[in-house]
């Protein structure tokens, strides 16, 4: 894997078929490989799931770093759209991750105000 790793960092990558035909991959492709390539050489596993794949809640809490019973209670209260497959809640991955970012946003923004009044107040 750390081979594969380096050979994938000095240039564009490329298929090449039995019959010789080279098909450069797109930038977009080079990059999921070179990133799953990246986490597989240091023993992480790599799962590609399309964004519209409903998961469940206790998937979508794991992504999210909260409980599953807070994660409900954050669904009921309108925190992003589910929907019911029997009695059980699904989410949608892209909506998920889309709150993730949000929130890691939010998140960023309100440490650079807390950073910034300490050091206006010579608190830092």
């Amino acid at each position: 894997m750390q081979d594969l790793e380096k050979l994938l960092r000095r240039g564009v990558p490329a298929l090449i078929s039995l019959a010789g035909e080279r098909i450069e991959l797109p930038g977009t492709v080079a990059e999921i490989l070179r990133t799953a390539v990246e986490f597989m050489s240091h023993g992480q596993t790599v799962t590609l799931i399309p964004d519209d794949q409903a998961i469940t809640t206790q998937r979508a809490a794991n992504i999210l770093g909260m409980s599953r019973p807070f994660f409900i209670k954050q669904l009921e209260s309108g925190l992003m759209a589910h929907h019911r497959i029997g009695n059980q809640r699904r989410v949608y991955l892209r909506d998920v991750l889309e709150f993730a970012k949000k929130r890691d946003k939010e998140r960023l923004a309100a440490l650079d105000l807390l950073a910034r009044d300490a050091f206006e107040a010579g608190l830092y």
